[in-house]
């Protein structure tokens, strides 16, 4: 099977020198053909590529099991300053801590929050290296909460 471009090499190389004019002219006439057919498969990819782009959450780097367990914001539970994470900026919704990921870094817990996002910015004592806490807002969320093995996403 002959592509256009193809089928006219071929045409170009059977056809004696007289017709070389009527080949140009038929180059000519199917070169519209040719870029209207290229410029839809085109935009068809590109549309296609884009729906796929928007709707894909971001894929994870590694996949671990951890143990996890949930913190509010008393002193008993952190230090003296309860609100503050160990990167400097004020606990809320959504933040971890972790000793074993750098601050910044992004995960989920799929089984336990689907595709919630959580971003590590507190630490917890040196003698849990292996572990992640979520902060609640809560005492009674933490202790319902309780501790848990959960599949950790971490994002790229």
């Amino acid at each position: 099977m002959y592509s256009v471009g193809g089928l006219l090499l071929a045409l170009n190389s059977l056809m004696l020198p007289q017709t070389l004019n009527l080949n140009g002219a038929l180059q000519r006439a199917m070169a519209p053909v040719a870029i209207q057919a290229a410029e839809a498969k085109t935009e068809k990819t590109t549309s296609t590529v884009a729906a796929v782009v928007k709707d894909e959450k971001p894929a994870a780097k590694r996949t671990i099991f951890v143990t996890v367990t949930a913190y509010s914001s008393t002193p008993d539970q952190t230090d003296s300053t309860p609100f503050i994470t160990a990167n400097g900026t004020h606990v809320r919704d959504g933040i971890i801590a972790a000793n074993f990921l750098k601050f910044g870094a992004k995960v989920r817990f799929p089984d336990y929050s689907g595709d919630k996002i959580y971003e590590v910015t507190d630490r917890m004592n040196a003698r849990y290296p292996d572990r992640a806490d979520i902060w609640m807002e809560s005492r009674e969320e933490a202790i319902v909460f309780g501790i848990r093995t959960l599949k950790m996403e971490i994002l790229p």
